[in-house]
């Protein structure tokens, strides 16, 4: 029995990636991996992204995605990629940028150097992506998120947050022009309806207006500023965590303890009056 398959947006761009084709293909499936896509085959690149999110508050990284990257040799030391994005929705040119942008950090994730992370409390050296020591156990902290994937989720959040303030603005002008319509030409009968549209639409604006601004915080915010003061205080070893004293929990309560352990003022011997001798 035929199936209908459900209709994507289609985008697809070349990029040339340094390696040979098979190490460049296996490196573009821990990539894929990492950005938490299942890859379903390898000749061509195939993988497969869930939807996280409602497609009312998600960004473009978040929608359902269909991915296919074929690699095509040019030399020994170069790859020719062929990256074809299959997305639910694509509303604006900024949604097709932060593809794009994806592609870039997938070949930036695919071509670094694998390193290891150095314990700060033995010296012993890890795998890069573990989390603790595999000697003592101590919390070895993330890696720093390379600026490929930052620049990558600042533009999907951008442009939704784009998107979603243009929606409030072509709603507020809509609800403002039907409201007033009936509000002050209308006969006495629909002046309550037109309050109602209104105060509807100013609900939804709002609504509107604060998914921005949330898409926004986390464009500007990136993921790995967030957590890097967590990430520097489990990195520091144990006997110098437990020195540490607590953190405050409001700024005035810091203040004050540095008031209260400040030294006292040492009193200036008094000069003696010479003068009437």
């Amino acid at each position: 029995m035929p199936t209908t398959r459900q209709r994507y947006e289609e985008h697809q761009f070349k990029r040339t990636i340094p390696g040979d084709v098979e190490t460049v293909r296996s490196r573009i499936c821990e990539a894929l991996e990492y950005l938490e896509y299942a890859v379903l085959g390898e000749n061509p690149i195939q993988a497969k992204r869930r939807r996280r999110r409602n497609l009312l508050i998600a960004n473009v990284l978040e929608y359902h995605t269909q991915l296919t990257i074929a690699l095509k040799p040019i030399s020994e030391a170069s790859t020719l990629a062929t990256f074809d994005f299959e997305v639910e929705y694509l509303y604006t040119k900024g949604d097709r940028r932060s593809l794009e942008r994806e592609a870039d950090a997938i070949i930036a994730l695919a071509t670094q150097t694998p390193g290891s992370s150095i314990c700060k409390a033995c010296g012993i050296g890890n795998d890069t992506g573990v989390r603790f020591c595999r000697a003592c156990g101590t919390p070895v902290g993330h890696q720093p998120v390379l600026p490929e994937v930052e620049l990558m989720r600042m533009s999907a959040n951008t442009s939704a947050a784009y998107f979603e303030g243009r929606v409030a603005l072509w709603v507020q002008l809509f609800v403002i022009a039907m409201s007033l319509l009936m509000i002050i030409f209308g006969p006495p009968a629909i002046v309550p309806l037109g309050w109602g549209i209104f105060c509807v639409g100013e609900l939804i604006v709002i609504l509107l207006l604060l998914q921005s601004i949330y898409h926004l915080r986390h464009a500007v915010i990136s993921e790995g500023s967030e957590r890097s003061n967590e990430d520097v205080h489990q990195a520091l070893p144990r006997d110098v965590r437990r020195s540490l004293p607590a953190e405050p929990i409001s700024i005035t309560e810091g203040t004050t303890e540095l008031m209260d352990s400040a030294p006292a003022p040492i009193a200036s011997p008094s000069s003696r009056d010479t003068d009437s001798i």
